[in-house]
């Protein structure tokens, strides 16, 4: 199985479903600027050992064309729309800062995607469609150099389209055998220690290679609705 690589890195070639040099240099340029603090100094978390469902308390980094947070959403905690690939948007990372006292056991996501006929678009050439997105969790500080400062958890892609339209939910246990660092190990040693400095939960959006290289759709529309995200 292809897995993700660091942020700032590409890999194999892939051009087949290559939408156009627009969105080409759109990607270069996302890439390029995302290549320093993963997420934003300063930010406060709001309690220990609770994720903020608050849309405020989350940030979508590393894209194009999108809000610094989502909106709030009466059907669930916050939502987004699917930036359009012509008009160069791209969404990548969203995520919010989280504080454990404890260790914590595992990580829990509900959500739902509405959509309209939608095409969506992976936006790294050297990555595979479909598109899709999935858990991520990142450490305090991360600066995009460690490979083991953020994690993904298999267990919880979703493939854009296949289902959207339904309530979804994901619950992943916290160890070394479910998540994969960005290189794509497994590192029972490493993950142990990243969990004492976890700073970060969310999720991203990108391909089956590249798990936070952006999305975007050609045509249509879609809404990802977060409806509740734990760590317990």
């Amino acid at each position: 199985m292809h897995r993700r690589k660091n942020f700032c890195t590409f890999g194999k070639t892939n051009q087949s479903f290559w939408p156009s040099l627009t969105i080409y240099a759109l990607v270069v340029s996302i890439l390029l600027t995302g290549c320093g603090y993963a997420g934003v100094p300063g930010v406060p978390v709001q309690a220990p050992d609770v994720v903020s469902q608050d849309p405020q308390d989350w940030f979508i980094l590393h894209g194009a064309h999108m809000p610094l947070h989502p909106s709030s959403n009466s059907e669930g905690a916050w939502s987004f729309d699917f930036p359009s690939a012509q008009a160069g948007g791209a969404v990548s990372y969203v995520e919010t800062r989280f504080h454990p006292t404890q260790t914590p056991q595992s990580v829990t996501i509900v959500f739902r995607v509405d959509s309209d006929d939608p095409q969506y678009v992976v936006l790294d050439p050297t990555d595979i469609p479909p598109a899709t997105t999935r858990l991520m969790i990142e450490e305090q500080n991360d600066d995009f150099s460690d490979p083991n400062g953020r994690w993904w958890a298999d267990a919880s892609i979703y493939n854009l389209g296949s289902q959207d339209g339904q309530t979804l939910s994901f619950t992943v246990p916290l160890t070394y055998d479910q998540w994969t660092n960005v290189n794509g190990q497994k590192d029972a040693q490493a993950f142990s220690a990243f969990l004492q400095n976890l700073g970060w939960v969310g999720m991203t959006f990108g391909g089956q290679y590249f798990a936070g290289h952006g999305v975007a759709i050609s045509s249509g529309s879609a809404t990802y609705t977060l409806i509740n995200y734990t760590v317990d």
